[in-house]
């Protein structure tokens, strides 16, 4: 199974027992809930840059 790098963007490898998530193109290696962590965080910060800038709320 693939994955989105978090810090490449390219394709990652997914271990059979979805434990572990290795880069072939950068050195990222993390465990899969470590993984998933950062794309949240990733996720979070790039609807907040989305939100817009309103007074009063």
């Amino acid at each position: 199974m693939d994955a989105k790098c978090p810090e490449c963007e390219r394709p990652a490898t997914v271990d059979d027992n979805m434990e572990y998530v290795k880069c072939p193109h950068c050195s990222f290696e993390a465990d899969y809930e470590s993984y998933l962590e950062i794309m949240k965080d990733k996720a979070l910060n790039m609807a907040a840059d989305y939100i817009p800038k309103r007074p009063g709320f």
